[in-house]
This record gives structure tokens, C-alpha cells and sequence, in this order.
């Protein structure tokens, strides 16, 4: 495989790693010099500790069978040297060891090369908890925050056979880092969130997108993206846009409020533009994993506007009574939340 020039060790991939001829040769013949300067690598680049890992194991368990004769080859084979035998199954026996030789060896690079295929192709999948947020980097650079209750799979090989693909259950902010510079612009080069049945494709930018309840949701805060919804037309995004997709009805829609709203979570905070009390706790249980209960459905229909910390959950839920003058009643048991009038 040729090397890439001038590639960013912070950008490696497992393919890129084990191409490294440096990497190899540390890692069948370690010495105190090659030590040290894996060893500073690390600390520099701290994605590549995960890819050696996983190099390691793979380098040092792919190795070959010895062929050994069994004991009854062994003495009809000095038979054969002694001439108690004529000399033209010698041959043949020579040959029957060889082919077992070389058939041994073709199974075993088999083996070893349809493993290193599945292993490269193997799914890669990060789930965050209810009330837990994780910051992921992916291996071509790119940023992302995955929220609570959200889980995000990627393939082992990614960016080199297709596109830079990503799939995504749940919510996450992404940084996509720009790899095309100038001139045609390759399947590498684009990066793809498929979020159930919408394909956002960009080049690279910053956006958000939530994909709960039957509905996606994209915020653009910079960079362009596409929306690619099955049967229906290719949508162009603009920053500060904010479009939903509406999958049980098949509708796309304009949302009304800001993307600052959208992508606050990430701050820990939750910012609502008259929202209605039932979409909230839609919000709170999509988070916390909370049911809520209304015991007066009236409430439901309440509208609540502000910005309120989301790093304490009981907090949060003071606030949102007094906000909207209800009582919230917090049922550890059946996990759900009891919503009535004050």
C-alpha cells in the first residue's frame, strides 16, 4: 500500500497505522529509542493509544502454522533415502508435503486477511446514558457531542471505502472537519449523517441534529448541508436554518425559533421560545428517561420561555414549576414525573 504524504498522525486510521513502517518495526522489535518515541507519541497524539491497541492485537496474533510431518511420513521418507523404496514416490511424497506446505500457508493467509476484512469492517458504536453527554473525535479530525440517551455507529474502515458516514440515533452536535481543498470533489471528501430516513451530506461544518420521536431535526450554525429525504427533493441549507422532517406525516417544515435554542444543549443549558409544556417534557423525558403525568391535561398547552441550567435535574425541574405555576411531583419508582395545577 503507498503511503500518504505528509499525513497528520492525529488523523491516522488503523489502515494508515499498520501501513507505518516505523509503527511495525517497533512493534516486532521494540527497542529503548523506538520505546520513547511511541511512547512521546501518545502523549501528542492521544487517538493514536486506542489505534495501537488495536493494532497490537491484530499484528501479534496473525501468525502461521508450522507444517510438521507426522511420525509415519518421517520413516517412510528415510525408507524411501535408504532405498527401500523406489525413488519415484520420493517425489511424490516431496510434492504431497510441499502442496501441504503451501496449502497450509493460502489457508492460513485466508483466514488472516477475511478477519482483517471483518475487523476493518466492523461496527463501531458509542451510547450514551440517560442525563450523560460524551465528546467524540473521529478518526478523519472531525468533532462531535453525543447527547443523553443517543447512540452514534461508525464502520471500522471509516472514510476509506465510501464516504465519511456516520449513524446517528438520538441527538448530536457535529464539527466536521473540511479534508477537500481544491478540484473534484471525491465520496472521501463528503461526510454523512443518516439520521432513519434522512442523509445530511456536507464537505464540512458545524450543525446539529436530532432525530427523536419520528422527527429529524437540522440546525445550521455554519457551512452548507443537504438534506436527502426519499422521494422527496434535495434541500440546500443555509446557516442559521432550521428544518424538520415531519416522517410520520412526510412533511418538511420551516421551524420557527433560533439554532441557538437548538444547539444549547451542549452548554448545558435549555433554552425555550414559547414552547408548549407537553413538547418540554417530551424534551425532559428524551433526556432523563422521566415520563410525565398530567393529572390536569390543561397544562399541556402552557407555553414557557427562558433559559434554564440543565447540570442539576431537580433544579431544573424547580425551575420549570415556577416558571409555569405548576406543582412537579418527582415518582422515583415508576420513574415518571406528576404534573397537576398548583
Amino acid at each position: 500500500m503507498k503511503r500518504k504524504p505528509n499525513l497528520n498522525p492525529e488523523n491516522y486510521t488503523l489502515p494508515d497505522l499498520l501501513d507505518d513502517p516505523a509503527f511495525l518495526a517497533w512493534l516486532l522489535h521494540p527497542d529503548d529509542q523506538s520505546n520513547a518515541h511511541w511512547a512521546d507519541m501518545q502523549l501528542r497524539y492521544p487517538n493514536l493509544s486506542y489505534l495501537i491497541a488495536d493494532a497490537r492485537k491484530l499484528v501479534l496474533t496473525l501468525k502461521f502454522q508450522q507444517d510438521t510431518m507426522e511420525p509415519a511420513e518421517y520413516i517412510q521418507l528415510w525408507e524411501e533415502i535408504a532405498g527401500e523404496t523406489v525413488a519415484k514416490p520420493i517425489v511424490k511424497l516431496w510434492r504431497s508435503l510441499w502442496f501441504k506446505a503451501v496449502l497450509a500457508a493460502a489457508v492460513t493467509l485466508l483466514v488472516i486477511g477475511t478477519g482483517f476484512y471483518f475487523y476493518l469492517n466492523r461496527s463501531i458504536e458509542v451510547v450514551t446514558a440517560y442525563g450523560q453527554t460524551r465528546t467524540l473525535v473521529l478518526p478523519d479530525g472531525s468533532e462531535l457531542m453525543l447527547n443523553a440517551n443517543s447512540s452514534l455507529r461508525y464502520r471500522g474502515n471509516f472514510g476509506k471505502a465510501k464516504y465519511r458516514e456516520v449513524w446517528l440515533k438520538g441527538e448530536a452536535f457535529f464539527k466536521v472537519n473540511h479534508i477537500h481543498r481544491q478540484g473534484k470533489v471525491f465520496k472521501q471528501d463528503i461526510f454523512v449523517v443518516h439520521a432513519d430516513k434522512v442523509d445530511i451530506k456536507v464537505l464540512g461544518t458545524t450543525f446539529n441534529v436530532n432525530d427523536r420521536r419520528d422527527k429529524v431535526t437540522v440546525a445550521l450554525i455554519n457551512g452548507r448541508v443537504s438534506m436527502q429525504i426519499a422521494n422527496q427533493p434535495l434541500l440546500n441549507l443555509k446557516p442559521g436554518d432550521l428544518v424538520t422532517y415531519d416522517q410520520k406525516r412526510n412533511f418538511i417544515r420551516q421551524e420557527p425559533g433560533s439554532t441557538k435554542a437548538q444547539v444549547a444543549w451542549k452548554d448545558g443549558i435549555f433554552i425555550f421560545e414559547k414552547l408548549p409544556a407537553e413538547e418540554l417534557f417530551n424534551k425532559l423525558q428524551d433526556k432523563y428517561g422521566y415520563k410525565a403525568v398530567f393529572k390536569s391535561p390543561v397544562v399541556k398547552e402552557k407555553l414557557i420561555s427562558g433559559s434554564f441550567s440543565a447540570a442539576d435535574f431537580d433544579h431544573l425541574l424547580e425551575g420549570i414549576s415556577m416558571a409555569l405555576n405548576i406543582s412537579i411531583t418527582k415518582d422515583e419508582s415508576l420513574h415518571q414525573l406528576i404534573i397537576e395545577i398548583k
